[in-house]
């Protein structure tokens, strides 16, 4: 081959390996799309009360959506979602359940992990990594730091408000001064939204703390709205 011939194929070559690798990561790319909303059609339809043969079906579409495409961030996340609700109506503090729970929240801390590692501002992965590694440690110097960037990315965020509140309720006996002052300027950021302070109430009833909030609420201007509302009869009346 001449070099005159070689000069036109070198390149050509070139190209057509840059297509062939760029259709591949397409391919791959769609078909992880496609398992991807094969998971979530999975936990819409059953209403977020996954188990036994649906709760495995829709973790093996979302691993393997990960598995196409480990740089989407987005994936990582609802594989720490899955393995959440896999806990749903789970008595998480049987010990005869211990070793299966603490590796559940460890693997859902690990895709959250690696979550945050791919995009770094997103305020609902940072929340959701504190709240799991919440339920392992407690409220530690870790978890703060996570609420601390979910706050930075998403000051305005009312999933972060709740989240915050949630692990300050979750670990209310042992909670140290700086979480309690924490909660206090979350419950008054989360006061501002209206109806949608709804949410604190019901997440506060679930977890068996609705007189922690309630008490909170007695004091202070700024939840004379919220005292004043049908929802606060509801709850605390």
């Amino acid at each position: 081959m001449t070099k005159l011939n070689m000069v036109k194929v070198v390149p050509a070559v070139t190209l057509t390996m840059v297509v062939l690798v760029i259709v591949y990561m397409s391919m791959q790319s769609m078909r992880a799309n496609a398992w991807y909303f094969n998971a979530l059609n999975i936990v819409q339809e059953s209403d977020g009360a996954l188990s036994g043969s649906r709760l495995q079906a829709a973790e093996n579409a979302i691993t393997l959506a990960t598995n196409m495409d480990p740089e989407h961030p987005h994936y990582w996340h609802f594989l720490a979602h899955i393995k959440m609700l896999g806990l749903t109506g789970i008595d998480t503090t049987s010990s005869e359940q211990a070793e299966h729970i603490q590796q559940v929240y460890k693997q859902a801390e690990q895709a959250l992990v690696k979550s945050v590692e791919l995009r770094q501002t997103w305020a609902l992965t940072w929340i959701s990594l504190a709240q799991v590694v919440s339920y392992q440690e407690g409220p530690t110097e870790r978890v703060y730091n996570y609420i601390q960037q979910a706050k930075k990315v998403g000051p305005y965020k009312l999933d972060v408000h709740l989240g915050i509140i949630q692990i300050a309720l979750m670990h209310w006996n042992e909670l140290p001064p700086t979480y309690k002052a924490l909660y206090v300027n979350e419950l008054k950021l989360a006061s501002k939204y209206g109806y949608k302070f709804y949410d604190v109430f019901s997440m506060a009833e679930q977890m068996n703390r609705l007189p922690i909030v309630c008490l909170s609420l007695q004091f202070g201007s700024h939840y004379e709205a919220v005292r004043g509302s049908w929802m606060f009869n509801k709850y605390c009346g």
